[in-house]
């Protein structure tokens, strides 16, 4: 668990295109990152407007090292949406319109590589972990999904090499059968 880095992959959208995961968004806190229904859905605290209105407040707690639960919370927001990935945005924004989200929950600070390590969320902590093991443990259930999941790349690459030669093949084998009936058709017709 130790040095877990948490992948550019480890998006909201690809827990739903990859991980065949469901996301609940909720408005209480307290439900944030919780895993529910087998692990198949997970529960997001989205209205990021407040969490950022309140990042100085005393209401909500510390730790030892002065980071606040608000402000790890924004961190979460940040890692499933962030703010530089423009598809995720325009997926989100549709989300949002339909489900009256808060779309400040793409406008989170971007992550810098050491802030995705796993060990850097001390609240969150616990259920981070869950969500990670739940999406690397998920497999591509449909073609998309293959299509989509480069979480293993070398598996990725054999995959589809091993679909395109097997596709490339039945079209070789297959014209070949053609044109091979096709001469005996003709001799058929035309003998020697």
């Amino acid at each position: 668990e130790e040095g877990v880095k948490l992948e550019k992959l480890f998006t909201a959208q690809d827990l739903t295109r990859i991980g065949g995961m469901k996301i609940t968004w909720v408005n209480n806190l307290a439900d944030h990152l919780l895993m529910h229904d087998d692990d198949n859905v997970v529960s997001i605290f989205h209205y990021a407007s407040f969490l950022k209105l309140h990042q100085n407040s005393e209401l909500f707690p510390r730790d030892s090292d002065g980071n606040s639960l608000v402000e790890e919370t924004l961190r979460t927001l940040a890692l499933l949406l962030p703010p530089y990935n423009d598809e995720l945005r325009t997926w989100f924004q549709k989300q949002a319109k339909r489900l009256g989200l808060d779309v400040e929950a793409t406008n989170c600070d971007h992550l810098k590589p050491e802030d995705r390590q796993i060990e850097k969320f001390k609240y969150w902590h616990e259920r981070l972990t869950i969500l990670k093991e739940t999406f690397d443990d998920a497999e591509p259930k449909s073609v998309k999904q293959w299509w989509r999941d480069r979480r293993k790349p070398v598996q990725w690459y054999n995959f589809w090499l091993a679909i395109v030669l097997i596709v490339g093949l039945t079209v070789v084998f297959g014209l070949i059968q053609s044109i091979e009936g096709a001469l005996q058709v003709y001799k058929a017709y035309y003998p020697s």
